[in-house]
């Protein structure tokens, strides 16, 4: 018998020592103290599983043992017709229920279960062969020729045969079926073989690029040598890297160069927001973006084309291990940028410094030092405004601002973040990489402006002036280079002061 949970073997054991009459549903809940929703859910239960069986009097479900009703229901009331459409439908009822039942018992977290037929048709599958192959209805849908031969072979007797299986999203899996017929059809077990060890071939490629990693003088030159060892294990048609921040998608690294992304931004901002793997089908191939991750974050995505419609599940772990590489590149790059733009506020305050010390005019000595503050930290323009009567901000001198930005600056049109600078009363700093970055003004966007600096221009505590820097480039500042950058502000304001004394 089947095994029964404790409240099942009450009502069986109810149902088995009572007569029919007293065997309806309320007097079964009193018999056996338990509630009548939780009576009612075990009666369908047992009754899916051929153990109860009901007839219907009047409005009234007498239940029994299945074995006391022999097949026979009665119906009062009704017409004769009547009582075969509810006889019918009530056969299919219970059949629904124990199919239900019966998928419930062959889903398994790890296994596929389906079954075939002489058509290669598939007839009957478990959850997770659903969820891994949505919408597949014949085994020529997820299995190439020769995976379809084997079977075909395997069909004649029991046994196990090795084969891969292509998902929808274009992966490749390695499965070993376990083939079982039955009468005029099969039934099919795949186990995931995914976890098998990599070849020699794949584990040198691997080993190469870590090495790549630390070795390269530039990204070009690491992504050219991971594309040439790439190759070795997979048809590769398009490698491109594409980094992703607030102003949108600028791409790093690109082979073939003409090749255009614009079409296939919606797969990689998925990848790049769902930290995940995304492929798609191209008239050309399948397409592959994977995230470049670090700390828990996208950083933009590595983008793969293969000629190929699908591509093995081992490829696809390489191809995410270095994606891998390429993201702890990129973090040591900038760690290295960081490095160098500490020394170049080093310089700069150098600079400003012996600016500041000779006996320049004023005007003179904006222009050195907004000169001398681009050059070396490399920015491409700068200005300075000055506090003149009645505490507005004066353009005072400026650098290389293109004209649309050197008018919106006369025109007051970066006011707020002018006061932004003055309310905190230190640098602000803002890159394409930051969430402000969103929010500036869309004219700073517009003209690819990546990097902005203002620096408070100070003196005894009080604000004097503010010195203004923009770059083309993201400049990665730590904490102690912006110290550095904010102090060339003191550093200007103390020279303001005292040549106004000496007036």
């Amino acid at each position: 018998m089947e095994k029964l949970s404790e409240t099942e073997k009450m009502i069986m054991s109810y149902l088995e020592s009572n007569p029919p009459e007293e065997c309806m549903l309320d007097k079964i809940t009193r018999g056996i103290n338990r509630s009548r929703a939780t009576v009612l859910k075990y009666l369908h239960i047992l009754e899916a599983r051929g153990l109860v069986t009901y007839r219907t009097v009047g409005r009234s479900k007498l239940w029994m043992p299945a074995g006391d009703l022999e097949g026979t229901v009665e119906y009062t009331g009704d017409t004769s017709r009547d009582s075969e459409l509810i006889k019918n439908a009530s056969k299919i009822h219970r059949n629904l229920l124990e199919l239900l039942e019966l998928e419930r018992k062959i889903d398994d977290p790890d296994k596929l279960v389906f079954t075939i037929n002489t058509l290669m048709d598939i007839v009957v599958s478990n959850g997770l062969f659903r969820r891994m192959f949505p919408g597949a209805q014949c085994l020529g849908d997820i299995m190439d020729r020769e995976s379809l031969v084997l079977i075909e072979n395997r069909m004649k007797s029991r046994g196990t045969i090795q084969v891969d299986l292509r998902g929808r999203d274009g992966i490749r899996r390695n499965y070993s079926l376990s083939v079982t017929p039955v009468n005029n059809f099969w039934v099919i077990i795949g186990r995931d073989l995914a976890s098998s060890s990599f070849s020699k071939n794949e584990l040198e490629v691997l080993l190469t690029i870590t090495r790549l990693r630390s070795s390269s003088g530039s990204l070009e030159e690491l992504m050219n040598s991971i594309r040439d060892e790439l190759s070795t294990i997979m048809d590769l048609n398009q490698l491109s890297v594409v980094l992703s921040d607030a102003s949108g998608f600028s791409m790093a690294y690109e082979y073939p160069e003409s090749e255009d992304l614009t079409e296939f931004e919606y797969f990689i901002y998925r990848s790049i927001e769902t930290l995940e793997t995304v492929s798609w089908r191209h008239d050309s191939g399948l397409m592959l973006s994977v995230p470049l991750i670090t700390e828990e974050r996208a950083k933009g995505a590595l983008i793969i084309r293969s000629p190929e419609d699908s591509i093995a599940s081992q490829s696809l772990e390489i191809i995410e291990m270095v994606a891998d590489e390429v993201s702890e590149y990129l973090e040591m790059e900038k760690l290295r940028q960081e490095k160098d733009e500490f020394i170049r506020t080093l310089l700069a305050m150098n600079r400003v410094s012996e600016i500041i010390n000779s006996d320049e005019e004023e005007e003179k000595m904006l222009e050195k030092s907004i000169e001398a503050v681009i050059e070396t930290l490399e920015f491409e323009m700068g200005c300075i405004y000055l506090m003149e009567e009645k505490r507005e901000l004066q353009l005072r001198v400026q650098r290389n601002l293109p004209e649309t930005l050197s008018r919106m600056c006369m025109a007051g049109v970066f006011t707020d973040l002018f006061e932004r600078s003055i309310e905190k009363e230190g640098v602000i700093y803002i890159t394409s990489e930051s969430p402000e970055y969103r929010m500036i003004h869309e004219s700073i966007r517009r003209n690819n402006i990546r990097t902005i600096l203002m620096i408070p221009i100070k003196f005894s505590g009080e604000i004097t002036g503010i010195l203004n820097l923009a770059s083309y480039s993201v400049k990665p500042y730590n904490r102690i280079s912006l110290e550095n950058i904010s102090s060339i502000g003191l550093q200007l304001g103390s020279a303001l002061q005292r040549k106004s004394y000496n007036l």
